[in-house]
């Protein structure tokens, strides 16, 4: 699937999320303001206790302040997760036959294993979701191409042509493990998994929403704090993912997670065209105050979490594919 096949399905899908909680955004008061200082740029920033992705606030209606949490210098990342000799099946393995070795892994410690489990079965969950009913089948005419086309690529993966063939035989039930392990590894400190647990990759189906709205909420909780700690490491695609969600639509999983008000998104609209080399568009909002304060937090965070160096073309080519397992076995 292309970035706008990915766009389409988020938008759909912040329509179920909206129905869950979206009305719940509004329900706390604004915090007090403090200071945000990052590397001599001071400004002033909502207050707020930052977390590590594995100490997740107790109270379900706290929200994270994204710029108070990186500004806060004392924040520690959380410990590498163990590093393991044995390697990973291909990610073109046939999942019922590597998955027990594969859970007893991840169930044993390895935080590795679990990622590479929580992506392959989101990988198959969101494969089969777009495989065409049996009535669907029936009710189409042999001579309606459009249709018959449209089937036939939906039923294959555009990012991995014949990775929906890991799935053939694999029983229902083990495709619900998939947010188990995927925030197993995300919790341990992932990077590939909390990236997809972020971006709602084991949510990606309506029916998962419905079904599931533990998942939901749990992934409200935590996105955030995930997302957070992927920018302390520098990871330019995190930052690239929260400026395409700064037009204030917040039309995506991660978006109705974050509900960034208009510093914060202006911030990520900046930050994105620091580390792109890009000419500074002005942002879109009514306010100059805003745009200010928005450049010189964007500048900071830039300094203080990225590594000064131009950015390269294609850099995010394989990005996109939030289901990549190899990545599960990168370190920070």
């Amino acid at each position: 699937m292309d970035r706008r096949g990915w766009t389409l399905t988020l938008c759909a899908l912040a329509v179920g999320v909206g129905l869950f909680w979206g009305t719940r955004a509004g329900d706390t008061d604004a915090p007090p303001a403090a200071a945000f200082d990052v590397s001599g740029a001071k400004v002033e920033a909502a207050a707020s206790t930052p977390a590590a992705p594995d100490a997740i606030a107790a109270d379900p209606n706290t929200k994270l302040d994204l710029l108070a949490a990186l500004a806060d210098a004392s924040q520690a990342p959380p410990p590498p997760p163990p590093t393991f000799t044995e390697p990973l099946p291909r990610w073109d393995a046939k999942l019922v036959d590597v998955l027990p070795a594969l859970k007893a892994r991840a169930d044993a410690g390895d935080h590795v294993a679990a990622c590479h489990i929580g992506l392959a079965l989101s990988a198959c969950a969101w494969s089969i979701s777009l495989q065409p009913s049996p009535a669907e089948i029936r009710q189409t005419r042999s001579e309606d191409d459009a249709t018959i086309e449209r089937m036939a690529r939906l039923a294959t993966d555009t990012f991995r042509p014949g990775r929906e063939k890991t799935c053939a035989d694999l029983p229902a039930s083990e495709l619900e493990l998939r947010f188990q392990y995927a925030q197993q590894a995300a919790d341990a400190g992932v990077g590939a998994a909390m990236l997809a647990y972020a971006e709602g990759v084991p949510l990606l189906s309506i029916d998962a929403i419905l079904r599931h709205p533990e998942w939901l909420e749990a992934h409200r909780q935590r996105a955030p704090r995930y997302i957070a700690e992927l920018i302390r490491r520098g990871d330019r695609f995190a930052a690239f993912l929260l400026s395409m969600g700064s037009d204030g639509m917040q039309m995506s999983l991660l978006g109705k997670a974050l509900q960034m008000d208009e510093v914060t998104a202006a911030t990520f609209w900046y930050l994105r065209q620091e580390f792109m080399g890009q000419p500074m568009s002005p942002w879109h909002g009514p306010t100059p105050s805003i745009e200010r304060i928005a450049r010189e937090r964007a500048h900071a965070l830039y300094e203080r979490y990225f590594e000064p160096r131009p950015f390269r073309s294609g850099e995010f080519k394989d990005r996109f594919d939030m289901m990549n397992v190899e990545r599960c076995g990168l370190t920070p």
